[in-house]
């Protein structure tokens, strides 16, 4: 796992929050408490930084680093990130878990960024296996689908919905029909016998994937179902985005994301539900 963070002027500064579903990625101390961790950047250089939680209301975790002995690490993210500096949105550093409490920092500039692409960064097999199904050329168009999707600076979840969406059609994917046709319940993509869910909605809604894919194996219509959801990185990504976005629009909040940890995490305790093959994949940015 990585923690991709959205670089602001504020990064560029003193310091960032962290995310709280990456706050057991830092092994983060209790509230009021803080510790040091060792950040590798540049051209192998090391700084140590603090690594603290708030005894605040949300308890917020932050990576700070304002001290003179520091300031390395502040001229070479200002010498990296020029686009943040001059007010564009779209720039990336991502933390690398090296060994406990030691992390090595990655950017991702506006150019790396136009140049990325998505890719199944992680995936889940249940009831069948990768090797099983490297012969099924309908499953092995699904990743060469997201292979093709263009990372957009900026762009928020209706972009690759819209994207992915294109994608599928090109390869003649059937699209939004009955799950069963006693129902209005649609499925987003169906080839061949795989009916393919892409989730990059509201977390709660994804159980309605399963219950889709069951229909539709049930009246043997499918032989595969497949969830495409975003890492969590990459759905930290999209959020942090999001919100900006939705305070431009002048909306004060905005809906979390499902991701791929969430739904690995509770499969565990859904698969006795499950008499059927599906597959999970999990997609993130892929910079060149």
């Amino acid at each position: 796992m990585t923690f991709k963070h959205l670089v602001g002027k504020s990064t560029l500064k003193e310091g960032i929050t962290i995310h709280k579903n990456f706050e057991t990625f830092f092994e983060s101390p209790d509230a009021g408490f803080k510790k040091e961790i060792t950040l590798l950047f540049g051209d192998n250089q090391t700084i140590k930084v603090t690594l603290r939680r708030l005894n605040n209301f949300r308890k917020h975790v932050q990576i700070k680093y304002t001290s003179k002995s520091q300031t390395p690490l502040i001229n070479w993210l200002n010498e990296i990130f020029v686009e943040t500096r001059k007010g564009i949105i779209g720039e990336f550093l991502e933390f690398e878990k090296i060994s406990k409490d030691i992390f090595r920092l990655k950017p991702i500039t506006i150019e790396q960024s136009y140049n990325a692409r998505l890719y199944v960064a992680d995936s889940m097999y249940h009831k069948t296996a990768k090797e099983t199904l490297k012969n099924c050329n309908t499953f092995n168009e699904v990743e060469e689908i997201i292979n093709r999707i263009g990372f957009k600076v900026d762009a928020g979840q209706a972009f690759y919905n819209k994207k992915i969406e294109e994608a599928f059609a090109e390869l003649s994917w059937i699209k939004e029909g009955k799950a069963i046709p006693e129902l209005d319940l649609k499925y987003d993509f169906r080839k061949n016998g795989v009916q393919v869910e892409v989730e990059f909605g509201n977390a709660r809604s994804y159980y309605q994937d399963y219950i889709k894919f069951m229909l539709s194996y049930l009246s043997q219509q499918i032989q595969l179902g497949m969830l495409i959801t975003p890492t969590l990185g990459f759905a930290n990504i999209l959020c942090e985005i999001g919100k900006i976005k939705a305070l431009q629009r002048g909306r004060k909040s905005y809906s979390g994301m499902m991701h791929f940890e969430k739904a690995h995490k509770e499969f565990i305790y859904l698969k006795p539900i499950f008499d059927i093959p599906i597959v999970i994949f999990g997609i993130d940015i892929n910079p060149t």
